[in-house]
């Protein structure tokens, strides 16, 4: 199987982790702040960089890169917090849309971090792929205010971060990658344990799958680059969407509409010529030697 192909699967499997999470993310509601939230995600991260290095062990904490590593994880604590901004200031279906214009972001990264080259095509892919995010969405975009300059400011982090983890993965392993992405938030959002009262009871059923949907979503993006070109990812990453609303067909019986239908099919040809413009996704796949040599 070639890189491209592993890539893309892992994106696909990212998308319905992050889908599900959202699902879980809802039932829990206001049984729990968004930063106690947070929080759980970011320890079952940390947890989950131990077990996959677990033949290491703390060695993975060792990295070349340490202030890299540490503006990784600093950028998705950052992102969080713009993006609780946004959701909690803005109508939902406008902050909806907005974040999920990060596929441009990733392709501009990708091209000044990363020395990508993004074809023509390439760059009509993720304009086909954020339309098809807002036939979806649906935003109003009314009432345009500095509010949704912050929205779009948090989703270019969310771009960022995803470019970060290739240039990363230069020097060191998928693993310490994964443990400072986690590492950062979890130190961010510590105050909430004394700011904020515990999570309610009825919640506490839901907590295990938090534990792992996000936590594995989050680590496959990180091997994901590994094996591709960001950019070419990029328009992978509004998966997520079409997943949630395959899930709201067979759960929930929840029918699109012929907007919500044809934005799912431009997501899905973005998808396509993406990988069509990566045919022979040119970038060879990062190949540490391995875990251990990639701590030294």
């Amino acid at each position: 199987m070639t890189g491209g192909r592993i890539a893309i699967r892992l994106m696909i499997l990212q998308s319905a982790l992050f889908a599900a999470e959202t699902v879980v993310i809802h039932q829990i509601g206001a049984g729990a702040s968004i930063m106690q939230l947070a929080l759980i995600r970011s320890a079952a991260g940390v947890v989950l960089a131990f077990i996959v290095a677990r033949q290491i062990g703390f060695a993975v904490m060792r990295t070349r890169q340490l202030p890299l590593q540490l503006l990784r994880g600093a950028v998705s604590l950052l992102y969080l917090w713009v993006m609780m901004y946004s959701f909690g200031h803005l109508p939902l279906a406008d902050a909806t849309a907005i974040s999920y214009t990060q596929s441009a972001y990733i392709a501009g990264f990708s091209v000044l971090i990363l020395g990508e080259t993004v074809s023509r095509s390439g760059w009509m892919a993720a304009a086909i792929g954020i339309v098809g995010a807002l036939l979806i969405a649906q935003p109003a975009f009314a009432g345009w205010d500095s509010g949704y300059l912050v929205a779009l400011f948090g989703t270019s982090l969310n771009g960022l971060s995803f470019v970060l983890n290739r240039y990363l993965q230069r020097e060191d392993s998928e693993a310490t990658t994964m443990f400072y992405t986690n590492l950062v938030p979890v130190l961010g959002n510590l105050p909430v344990l004394a700011l904020c009262a515990l999570p309610a009871p009825e919640t506490l059923a839901w907590l295990p799958s938090l534990l792992l949907l996000g936590p594995v979503g989050v680590y496959c993006g990180i091997l994901a680059v590994r094996h591709a070109d960001a950019s070419a990812l990029g328009p992978y990453t509004l998966l997520r969407l079409v997943i949630a609303m395959l899930g709201g067909m067979l759960l929930f019986r929840e029918l699109p509409d012929l907007i919500g239908l044809l934005g799912s099919g431009l997501i899905l040809a973005s998808c396509m010529m993406s990988s069509w413009c990566r045919v022979n996704w040119r970038l060879p796949p990062l190949r540490p030697p391995s875990l251990g040599k990639a701590v030294m």
